[in-house]
């Protein structure tokens, strides 16, 4: 068996200076910019007690339609951004498909979530400031918009409220149940329903 030729200075320098970059790098990555939301969500999410009462707890995010404060599991919620305008589909963009818009550069289906509940259509107003959330899986992905975003929450489902049988419109067939976080009374939402619901647009 031959011997393995020693390591040349010229390598030795080579392999160091390519460590030294990928140090760089690394330290880079760790330096980059945190956004207020991240660190709004880091400081939550760090106040939450960590004791056993918290376990069974689920994640949800709060945000405002038509006056109601509604929420969905954090689970299936992949970002919340600025409001992404829908782009009509020719001879499918109709009820509660909307069509699809433009999220960061992906292109996502894009539903009317008040019609699906049955809730009356939004009045337009230039100084509101709306919001887009997105849901579901990164292969399968309906956008929505909504009319403010509240934060997150942390609930105990099995303790959540029934929702009364005279709920308005259609609503109730997508609530999970009824909790108060802060004072604010939270209807919780299905969100695999909702998905559900948005797919059953594109029959």
């Amino acid at each position: 068996m031959s011997a393995t030729p020693p390591t040349s200075n010229e390598e030795r320098n080579s392999h160091a200076e390519s460590k030294a970059a990928t140090a760089n790098s690394l330290f880079t990555l760790l330096d980059r910019p945190v956004s207020p939301a991240d660190l709004l969500s880091a400081a939550e999410d760090a106040a939450l007690p960590a004791d056993p009462g918290e376990r069974g707890r689920v994640g949800i995010v709060l945000f405002g339609l038509e006056g109601e404060t509604l929420a969905l599991p954090a689970s299936v919620v992949r970002r919340v951004t600025p409001f992404a305008p829908p782009v009509r589909i020719p001879h499918r963009s109709s009820g509660v498909l909307r069509g699809v818009c433009n999220v960061r550069g992906e292109l996502v289906l894009c539903a009317d979530l008040r019609r699906l509940l049955g809730l009356p259509a939004r009045e337009v107003a230039e100084s509101e400031v709306l919001r887009t959330m997105v849901i579901g899986p990164a292969s399968a992905s309906w956008a929505f918009e909504v009319d403010a975003l509240h934060g997150i929450g942390r609930i105990n489902p099995g303790a959540l409220g029934i929702a009364p049988l005279t709920v308005e419109h259609s609503l109730g067939a997508f609530v999970t149940g009824l909790t108060e976080i802060e004072g604010r009374a939270v209807t919780v939402l299905d969100g695999e329903r909702i998905l559900a619901g948005f797919r059953a647009a594109l029959a």
